[in-house]
């Protein structure tokens, strides 16, 4: 797939450890510890997103592409762990106006920080940030975006409401952003290492001492986190049709790949696309491709994080369809260490790489079995080759 434009939209999340609320004392203030978030985008702008690519002789027919606009309604934000510890350091159930905020717009980002407020932690061991973005438990991604397929047709996301309740329209008159309803929305985003509040920084920990004041940055990446689809199934979480159809073209999105980091840095990100096999990963080309996976750097160049995804071109097969049409490992990243080789373990819980290499290479992967077109919960040994590109 070849595209024109690209956006890699970072945002950064800085939790500053502080002085304790009123009503305290000033002993009592030097202990206690605040959590302060704050939002930051970086890296290149994109263009207006006019992406090309051909869906003619299309097997499958999908085809990803970034989207210029990526809202979420964020109602809570809570600093967790997997014993049931937690401090919630932000809500929002107002209304759209007050609480959507969109992943592609600074201005949008400096509003959501504007509203955020120092809160203090518990001492404790924390393992992950928690988004929740299910108000009311209607939990919903609003895109807007744009796609060019071979034959120069653009189909525009549209608001179906102004479109004869179609989500796809190739009049540019009528493109606007669509809802698409994700029952239980919410992100979870695994810290690099554990956050100790009232413990003391070592290799595999970040401690946070009482009173003291500790940074950790999130970055959201939406390269290629929407697809457009000539016959997306109805009830599809993620994804939107026309109204009433069972099937037909429309628009899907995923959650943003989010990358954990202690302190701050000016991180690049490293681009692979993933063919698999179930039989062998000789002559897997990049025709082949079904997965994306992103390696973030700080500054110094070493990796922190990473995460996958599924991604589409023309001639991306059907999951379960074929030899090819597998993976079943392309969900939120659980674990990520350096190896003492340099390659790279990037897991979600059983499934993913041991041994990612950071350059084209081929290698064995663990993702979901396959039975009658369907995954079976079970993981299988597949073969798999990567190539690096920049977008």
């Amino acid at each position: 797939m070849h595209t024109t434009a690209r956006k890699i939209l970072t945002t950064l999340a800085v939790l500053s450890l502080g002085h304790a609320a009123t009503g305290c004392s000033e002993k009592d203030e030097a202990k206690e510890t605040k959590l302060t978030l704050k939002v930051r985008n970086a890296g290149p702008t994109a263009q207006s997103l006019k992406q090309s690519s051909s869906l003619i002789d299309s097997i499958a027919g999908n085809l990803s592409f970034t989207p210029e606009s990526y809202k979420l309604w964020i109602n809570t934000v809570v600093l967790q762990n997997d014993d049931g510890l937690s401090n919630q350091f932000y809500m929002c159930e107002s209304s759209e106006t007050d609480c959507e905020v969109d992943l592609a717009d600074e201005t949008s980002i400096a509003a959501f920080e504007a509203k955020l407020s120092a809160l203090k932690i518990s001492t404790g061991t924390y393992t992950k940030v928690w988004l929740s973005c299910s108000p009311d438990s209607g939990g919903y991604i609003k895109v807007k975006g744009q796609t060019t397929l071979s034959n120069g047709d653009i189909k525009y996301t549209a608001n179906p409401e102004d479109n004869d309740g179609n989500p796809v329209t190739s009049d540019l008159t009528k493109a606007g952003t669509v809802q698409l309803p994700i029952t239980g929305c919410g992100i979870t985003m695994p810290l690099a290492k554990p956050l100790v509040v009232g413990g003391s920084s070592s290799e595999t920990q970040e401690g946070a001492p009482e009173g003291s004041t500790v940074t950790m940055t999130l970055f959201s990446n939406l390269y290629n986190q929407t697809y457009y689809g000539p016959n997306i199934s109805g009830g599809m979480g993620g994804c939107a049709i026309a109204t009433g159809a069972t099937g037909g073209p429309g628009f899907c999105a995923s959650y943003p790949s989010v990358f954990p980091y202690f302190g701050e840095t000016t991180p690049t990100v490293e681009y692979y696309k993933v063919a698999n096999s179930k039989t062998s990963s000789t002559g897997l080309a990049l025709a082949d491709v079904n997965v994306l996976v992103k390696v973030i750097k700080d500054d110094a160049s070493k990796p922190f994080w990473a995460s996958f995804s599924n991604t589409y071109t023309e001639t991306t097969l059907d999951y379960g369809s074929g030899d090819k049409g597998v993976s079943g490992y392309a969900n939120s990243v659980t674990a990520f260490a350096i190896n003492a080789d340099g390659s790279l373990k990037i897991k979600s819980v059983d499934h993913g790489f041991d041994a990612f290499e950071r350059s084209e290479h081929t290698g064995e992967v663990t993702g979901e079995g396959i039975e009658n077109g369907a995954g079976t919960g079970q993981g299988v040994t597949y073969y798999y080759k990567a190539f690096p590109f920049t977008p």
